[in-house]
């Protein structure tokens, strides 16, 4: 119970720290204002704690979805986004189910089909991820009629969206890895 809840908690402050940071450059950086939709940061959240915390990550990435609009920008949507929400999070484990199935397990070794340290096996679980948190989510959004401000749930929503997961889990990496790297070095030459 004690692993459950650091890990709940880590992916907690995780994805809500990137959606902050994406909210925020969204909103105030003027040459990304508005454009926030083409590097959607908290998918990275998605992938990384799902694929080294496991499925004891879903609790708090999903409160973790929730918590960036509605308690730092209320309003943010103009609907509710629990459902959407819960299709954002789930996008991942159904990957990671459906590569699962076809034979590609994840582990930890070199031999296995996909390997947690291989960011060439990270990125296919993004990329597909990222597909089915785009279709699902908008196939959401158009039957029940909904959509974000100042949208039309069309292709190019579901276009950006896949982008922008991609995009934004690649930015993040990018970053983890530039921020890590040195820690990592310091950590081996002990």
């Amino acid at each position: 119970m004690k692993n459950f809840f650091i890990v709940s908690v880590t992916s907690f402050v995780f994805s809500s720290v990137l959606w902050i940071l994406w909210h925020f450059i969204d909103t105030h950086i003027l040459f990304f204002a508005g454009e926030g939709v083409f590097f959607y940061l908290p998918h990275a959240a998605r992938v990384l704690c799902i694929v080294y915390f496991g499925y004891k990550a879903i609790p708090g990435l999903y409160l973790g979805e929730l918590f960036g609009p509605y308690v730092i920008e209320p309003g943010f949507y103009t609907f509710p986004i629990y459902i959407t929400s819960l299709i954002s999070v789930m996008s991942v484990p159904l990957t990671l189910s459906m590569l699962n199935s076809l034979g590609f397990t994840l582990g930890h070794t070199i031999s296995s089909p996909l390997n947690r340290r291989n960011y060439k096996h990270i990125f296919l679980i993004t990329f597909i991820s990222a597909g089915f948190n785009s279709l699902l989510v908008n196939l959401y959004l158009s039957r029940n009629n909904l959509s974000y401000a100042n949208a039309i749930t069309d292709i190019d929503q579901v276009l950006s969206f896949f982008i922008g997961d991609i995009l934004g889990t690649v930015l993040v990496f990018i970053f983890l890895g530039l921020l890590l790297k040195p820690i990592l070095k310091q950590a081996q030459n002990q």
